[in-house]
């Protein structure tokens, strides 16, 4: 069962103008521990690990300004956490404009939560949820709300019910691919063969993988259901391969063959069959990324001396060069409304994140450091960017919103962590 209550339209225009209006300000959260609704003890220590997540996720959209917990008047456990159950007054003295209040009850293995988002200078509420699972699925259930709150307040769900799929060396230094939620928690190793694994990409149900990985000795496209944990060869017998995509209906893998020493783009049914050539050159084209409506395929080639972004149309065979600034551009990736493509490209002798419209205007830099910053991936909803930076001397990924700023880190190990690719929304 889910609890909703909406604001009138003109209340509720009023607040997403001061989220993501012109000259928007980061809008001042507080985030109460949650009150326990059951039994007194809180083994879990869902109380403050459900609102840290919760806070956290909000700090990383840009949108919020989260008031530090030192500083809250109110006991989480004294008080309620719907209408007229605690004061308003106690947050507005902190300067809170929104606050997120919650309880949670948890019965064995199961746990029940009830979320409520407030409007502390009106003195009324903006939503209120509720959710239902496993325990082992607590954090998943906060990301939902938080999704929920972003979607009320600006008019399109937030990215924050996802997950990353990127590789990771450990200290024997092969490369391998994980996957774990956005927060960097439930960290699944998806392969374990102790060679090189490389380019990680979600199928469009968000339920597999496909990467390119050395463990015959050569590289291989394979497929990974993440269900079954059943792993699949896809471009067996059809030359040496390399990165692949799925295309948005499911139904082809655009990947880069190597056949008598060239490198084309192909497309392959989920037999591995080959469908299509879509190109015919002597250069090297490589990393295909497609277009939301499947009518075109983005990539890279060298046909014209230097790495740069190209686009085919599937319809027609015809190419056209959508890059002209820089001499080294690669790594393409087309944002969920088609739009808008991020990319590497090389500027003042480091590698940067750049975007530019499917039609080759608005060629615009987002990341401008002294580090390298590369393999860009959109987030579902379009507005963030997932990457790579060695700004902390190893590389580690990174999120962004799209226009480069609230930059934080999502993996913090030891390893080397490359190539991230943000999954579609999950079911």
């Amino acid at each position: 069962m889910m609890l909703c209550w909406l604001l009138p339209a003109t209340v509720q225009a009023q607040i997403r103008g001061v989220i993501v209006g012109p000259g928007a300000e980061r809008y001042r959260m507080a985030v109460s521990p949650l009150k326990n609704l059951g039994i007194p003890n809180d083994v879990e220590r869902l109380s403050e690990r459900i609102a840290d997540v919760i806070a956290d996720d909000m700090d990383r959209s840009g949108w919020f300004s989260i008031i530090d917990r030192s500083a809250y008047i109110e006991h989480p456990q004294r008080t309620g956490i719907r209408l007229g159950e605690f004061d308003y007054r106690d947050w507005a003295t902190i300067g809170a404009e929104g606050l997120v209040k919650g309880g949670f009850r948890i019965d064995g293995d199961q746990v029940r939560f009830e979320f409520w988002l407030h409007d502390v200078f009106r003195q009324a509420p903006i939503l209120g949820k509720t959710y239902r699972g496993s325990l082992r699925d607590a954090r998943r259930m906060a990301h939902r709300f938080v999704d929920e709150i972003i979607l009320r307040l600006t008019g399109v769900r937030g990215p924050f019910d996802t997950r990353i799929a990127y590789v990771s060396t450990g200290r024997d230094r092969f490369k391998e691919i994980y996957v774990s939620h956005l927060d960097g928690t439930d960290k699944k190793k998806v392969t374990n063969n102790r060679t090189i694994n490389l380019f990680p990409s979600w199928t469009p149900d968000g339920k597999g993988l496909v990467f390119l990985s050395f463990k015959t000795g050569k590289p291989q496209v394979l497929g990974f259901d993440l269900d079954t944990n059943r792993e699949t060869p896809i471009s067996t017998g059809n030359g040496l391969s390399l990165r692949g995509r799925w295309s948005p209906d499911g139904r082809y893998l655009a990947t880069p063959l190597e056949r008598q020493g060239n490198q084309d783009l192909y497309l392959l049914n989920r037999d591995g069959h080959i469908v299509e050539r879509l190109t015919r050159n002597a250069s090297i084209d490589i990393s295909p990324t497609w277009s939301p409506d499947g009518r075109r395929v983005a990539f890279v080639s060298d046909r014209h001396g230097s790495p740069q972004i190209y686009i085919v149309e599937l319809a027609t065979g015809k190419i056209r060069r959508l890059t002209f600034k820089g001499n080294y551009n690669q790594s393409p990736d087309w944002s969920p409304a088609g739009e808008l493509i991020a990319f590497t490209g090389r500027a003042n002798g480091v590698m940067n994140i750049f975007t530019i419209r499917a039609d080759g205007s608005e060629h615009r830099m987002i990341t401008a450091n002294r580090h390298n910053d590369e393999d860009p991936s959109w987030s579902p909803d379009g507005r963030f960017i997932a990457f790579t930076s060695d700004r902390t001397g190893s590389r580690r990924i990174y999120t962004m919103r799209r226009d480069g700023e609230s930059q934080r880190r999502l993996t913090g190990s030891t390893a080397d962590d490359t190539h991230p690719s943000w999954s579609p929304r999950l079911p």
